[in-house]
């Protein structure tokens, strides 16, 4: 089982937003968007990766600690 849970990810990155609109409610979402800063950590060289860090492990840790914004899909 992967740490935290993909429920437990939208919580946080929902922690801050007021309108019920902008909600995160996909685990998918989640799962992009850690992909993707995931990806932006390999081509911008962080230092962390660099130095033998997982990419997707900082950018779900970047997620947890609410660090990075996640756009909501909208398509309900």
């Amino acid at each position: 089982m992967f740490e935290p849970s993909g429920q437990e990810l939208i919580d946080i990155a929902n922690e801050s937003i007021l309108n019920e609109n902008e909600k995160i409610k996909s685990k998918y979402s989640i799962i992009i968007a850690a992909a993707k800063r995931a990806r932006q950590l390999v081509e911008e060289k962080d230092e962390r990766v660099e130095n033998g860090a997982n990419a997707l492990t900082i950018a779900i840790e970047e997620i947890k600690e609410n660090l990075v914004k996640i756009e909501p899909d909208n398509k309900d």
